[in-house]
């Protein structure tokens, strides 16, 4: 094997590499509720489920801790708290509001 054929063969695997990686990084990432639950955490859900309205649903995530934070916001693939609620309402408590 000459040295122009290792040369073919590393761009080539860098290239599929780079081509898997994007594809990756591209595909849309769908939220369940086992995901949320996962994130959020099985006590945040049940005081999320006795919450009264949206504000205590709020304070309520605000009051994760950093790490939960950033697994929300990693699987909503977003920093709005609308979004959250969105989810919240649609997976957890079941209704479309």
């Amino acid at each position: 094997m000459g040295a122009a054929t290792l040369i073919y063969i590393v761009g080539l695997s860098i290239a599929s590499m780079a081509f898997i990686f994007m594809f990756l990084i591209l595909k849309p990432t769908k939220v369940t509720k086992e995901k949320l639950e996962k994130a959020i955490g099985k006590d945040a859900v049940e005081a999320i489920k006795n919450a009264k309205d949206d504000e205590e649903i709020k304070k309520i995530i605000r009051s994760l801790s950093r790490l939960r934070k950033s697994k929300l916001k990693t699987l909503m693939e977003s920093q709005d708290i609308r979004d959250v609620l969105k989810a919240i309402h649609e997976h957890i408590l079941k209704d479309k509001s």
